[in-house]
């Protein structure tokens, strides 16, 4: 008999939802049969075709306009999941940026630690709970020209490890993933076509292809199902094998 992943009757919290890995990863979420939070900072007509296709599966799904890196934003998206369904089993820390020095770390770093901060007391209570951390591959391997970009997402792979220790004894398990060339808006920002992108990466990606943010949103289904139960603290790289050598 197939194995399916079947996420019914759980609650996940998606933070940067309306675009890119966000995106992909409330809608497989929601196709596995989870309710969805979907968070943004982007105004909710952003978010629409994402709501849209969620609710078109028949999953239930709130919309939260909030900035993560700001702890009463951060707490209100906890209380809009509590309000509206009672209860937060999943958070998948996604929201980032690439900006000045402040911003990228506020978002990319701190924003992850009041987002978990607002989520965990109600995990603990309850015994249970995942977190999932978008980190980057450049927090081991410097690259992207970004110093700032490149701290937060060294920031989000530490906190990862701290609180997947910290939080294991009490049934939370909290993992990270690294990422690197996912053909997303921030990506495809730092090109003027699809073919300069292509031309630029796929010389060093040893499976000669760009990531999607589907790529990412399946391992973050797998965090989040009884597949990775013995899991906690692990930050899995996806990056078609290109820090390994092309």
């Amino acid at each position: 008999m197939p194995y399916i992943i079947d996420l019914s009757g759980q609650v996940a919290i998606v933070t940067g939802g309306a675009k890119g890995i966000g995106r992909a990863t409330c809608r497989l979420l929601a196709e596995a049969g989870a309710d969805i939070v979907l968070d943004d900072i982007r105004d909710e007509r952003e978010a629409r075709p994402t709501i849209d296709y969620i609710e078109s599966l028949g999953r239930r799904v709130v919309f939260v306009q909030a900035d993560v890196s700001i702890k009463e934003d951060a707490e209100r998206i906890a209380s809009t999941a509590l309000n509206a369904f009672g209860q937060i089993d999943i958070l998948v820390n996604n929201a980032g940026v690439s900006e000045d020095w402040e911003r990228t770390l506020a978002v990319n770093a701190t924003g992850q630690y009041l987002c978990a901060m607002a989520v965990l007391p109600h995990m603990v209570a309850r015994g249970k709970g995942r977190i999932i951390n978008i980190s980057s591959t450049c927090a081991m391997t410097g690259s992207t020209g970004a110093p700032a970009y490149v701290v937060s997402k060294g920031g989000s792979f530490s906190l990862t490890r701290y609180l997947a220790r910290e939080y294991a004894p009490k049934g939370i398990l909290v993992n990270g993933i690294m990422p690197a060339v996912i053909q997303t808006d921030m990506l495809m920002a730092r090109y003027k076509t699809e073919e300069a992108l292509l031309a630029h990466y796929l010389p060093q990606i040893p499976i000669r292809r760009i990531g999607q943010p589907e790529d990412i949103a399946r391992i973050v289904l797998f965090l989040c199902s009884d597949l990775s139960n013995y899991i906690s603290g692990e930050i899995i790289t996806a990056d078609g094998g290109r820090m390994w050598g092309s």
